[in-house]
């Protein structure tokens, strides 16, 4: 997908919201427009965390992908890392996406005592990888 198109898709995405959010507001239906607005925010909450991740090559290849395929992605990140093993967990999740098929995209990141729990989810169907904090994988 070029730049184009995705700037396209993008600014489409989001005058549909506005849309929906003007409707509301004649309507006067405020519990719609809170709704919507509530529901953005903490969208753009969720990917504000993960984008502060210390795997910055993960965090720029799944961006990548964001941007230029038709998967909708949404992040569940419990740590902020230490960005072990970075390349390689961008590899796993490039991987990864290539064999999947599907609609949405769901990336969690836990933190254990002595672990990193990444779990890609396509559509539900969860694939975990585990990175050590110690000595990488």
């Amino acid at each position: 997908m070029n730049e184009l198109a995705i700037y396209l898709r993008a600014k489409h995405d989001i005058s549909n919201q506005l849309q929906l959010l003007s409707i509301y507001c004649e309507l006067e239906d405020h519990d719609k427009v809170s709704d919507i607005v509530e529901r953005w925010s903490d969208k753009l909450q969720r990917e504000q965390r993960f984008i502060q991740l210390s795997w910055h090559s993960f965090v720029e290849t799944v961006i990548r992908h964001k941007l230029t395929s038709d998967f909708r992605f949404d992040f569940h990140i419990e740590t902020s890392g230490r960005g072990e093993e970075d390349g390689w967990i961008a590899a796993q999740f490039t991987d990864w996406l290539t064999e999947v098929q599907g609609t949405e995209i769901l990336i969690e990141i836990t933190e254990q005592a002595h672990h990193y729990i990444f779990t890609f989810k396509v559509d539900g169907v969860p694939t975990e990888y585990k990175i050590s904090k110690k000595r990488g994988v």
